[in-house]
């Protein structure tokens, strides 16, 4: 004689174990979350840390900076011609509103 479960059963069997397994997994991970940030509170655990993260960063800022800079001209120059051709887009449809200054409204809408 053959026991078989039905489907549903051995389903809920498995969300059962892949919930026991999520909540452990959790608990690992928070437990070793606890641990490294009690190592890394500690005055020369920092020091240490300090002491090699500067140079490093240091080395990338100044390995960065001229690409910063330029990029920074760049969108100024960006920033000055846009304000020009503005400028010179309105400079240009100056019509006298007696003349004709709907029409030239009208154009700038279409």
């Amino acid at each position: 004689m053959r026991i078989t479960r039905s489907r549903h059963t051995f389903t809920r069997c498995r969300m059962a174990e892949r919930d026991r397994y999520r909540d452990a997994a959790e608990d690992m991970a928070s437990h070793i979350g606890e641990k490294v940030m009690s190592v890394l509170r500690h005055p020369d655990n920092q020091a240490r840390i300090q002491s090699v993260l500067d140079p490093v960063i240091n080395h990338i800022i100044q390995r960065v900076f001229p690409y910063i800079l330029l990029s920074a001209i760049l969108f100024l120059i960006l920033f000055v011609l846009t304000v020009g051709t503005f400028w010179l887009v309105m400079r240009s449809n100056r019509v006298p509103m007696a003349v004709g200054g709907a029409a030239a409204i009208s154009s700038l809408v279409l």
